[in-house]
């Protein structure tokens, strides 16, 4: 029997309201309420969808955070407070100073502002760029959802092919 695992979810991004980014959390937290009765999962919601997540599952926890405009270099000191085993980064990279004390995983949606011209402030990508590249080389797990984006994630960051996951995002 495994032991019991202390897991934190960035949900600071959560419901329709997030639209794609949001959904794909909602609906991951909604489906591990339902199939891990075992596990302890810390939900880092931002404040501001406070009345949008009621946990139905003993096991999980909200923690109300703030999210920020300058998120790719600060976060809420609340993501360090639990002692976890594993944080789950579900939409944007981790600040870049950020040195998490547990495993982390993130997921990588795609890379579409790597090939386009979606900044149009030299700065900011700047600084997204760098947040990415800590993500990628600190994460122990980084989640694609097509085949095609772990090959451009392997091609851009040469990092262990073993690390990049494809998990097909679901459709409801």
């Amino acid at each position: 029997m495994l032991p019991v695992k202390k897991i934190g979810i960035d949900a600071r991004f959560f419901g329709p309201k997030d639209k794609g980014f949001g959904r794909y959390v909602q609906n991951l937290i909604s489906n591990l309420e339902i199939i891990d009765k075992k596990n302890h999962y810390f939900i880092f919601l931002n404040k501001k969808r406070d009345g949008e997540y009621f946990p139905k599952n003993q096991n999980f926890k909200k923690i109300l955070v703030k999210h920020n405009r300058y998120w790719s270099v600060k976060i809420d000191k609340k993501f360090y407070q639990p002692d976890l085993d594993v944080i789950h980064f579900t939409c944007l990279p981790p600040p870049i100073f950020y040195k998490a004390r547990s495993k982390m995983i993130f997921t990588l949606h795609d890379l579409t502002w790597r090939f386009f011209p979606v900044f149009k402030n030299p700065i900011k990508k700047f600084f997204y760029n760098l947040s990415f590249l800590n993500a990628v080389r600190n994460a122990a797990l980084i989640i694609v959802p097509s085949k095609h984006t772990k090959k451009d994630v392997l091609r851009l960051y040469k990092i262990d092919p073993q690390r990049v996951k494809v998990i097909y995002e679901g459709v409801i």
